[in-house]
């Protein structure tokens, strides 16, 4: 019990950073035609709202790791080693959640939807903060973690979870600044990230439900 708290209190405090800072972003950037200056402020206002989520996902990562490094580590090698399972399980999940929210919305009464409804959007960010982080350790290795024992012995820097997972909020940060191919890069990250929170039980390993078994006499 206690290390389910410790894991989803922060996730819980970071969810509802990321969920203020979108509330707050302006809702359209997309610039068409020429440049103009307007165009170009809008622009400006893109990447300042994208930067602050950075930032916010930066804080995110950075506390989560701290808090539950060994469980972030378990998810990234579960990812790069059955990533195809992840991304497959990620698919299916985004589907339920979306089905089941409709479901919620539509087919049952109000005042049951409504809590039930909130509980599932709350189930799902947690999920993909999570999982989204498990994506910064998992690039972050691919990209910078040491081969051999020695390398990682005769290191002073870029070793650790905690490093692992800069490294990749660094990189895929880059790559959301892409106009395009950014936003669809990071979509299909959480798609990976999801899967393999939801594969690993956010890194714990252990199985959803009870087993059961018959007592022996």
């Amino acid at each position: 019990m206690r290390r389910t708290l410790r894991l989803f209190l922060p996730l819980t405090v970071v969810a509802a950073s990321l969920v203020t800072a979108i509330m707050a972003a302006p809702s359209s950037f997309r610039v068409r035609g020429p440049l103009t200056p307007e165009g170009a402020t809008a622009m400006m206002q893109n990447t300042a709202v994208i930067a602050a989520l950075l930032a916010v996902w930066m804080f995110a990562a950075v506390a989560l790791t701290l808090l539950s490094g060994r469980e972030i580590r378990y998810s990234s090698v579960e990812m790069r080693a059955s990533a195809l399972h992840c991304f497959a399980l990620g698919l299916v999940a985004v589907t339920s959640f979306v089905l089941t929210a409709v479901v919620f919305s539509y087919l049952i009464p109000y005042h049951v939807g409504v809590p039930l409804l909130f509980a599932l959007g709350v189930f799902a960010i947690l999920t993909k903060i999570y999982g989204t982080i498990a994506v910064f350790h998992a690039i972050g290795t691919l990209v910078a973690g040491s081969r051999t024992r020695e390398q990682l012995a005769g290191r002073k820097w870029l070793r650790g979870d905690l490093a692992m997972v800069v490294i990749g909020v660094v990189i895929l940060g880059a790559i959301r600044l892409i106009p395009i191919a950014g936003p669809i890069i990071w979509a299909l990250a959480s798609v990976f990230g999801i899967g393999t929170a939801l594969a690993t039980k956010f890194g714990r390993r252990e199985p959803w439900f009870l087993a059961w078994r018959a007592i022996e006499s």
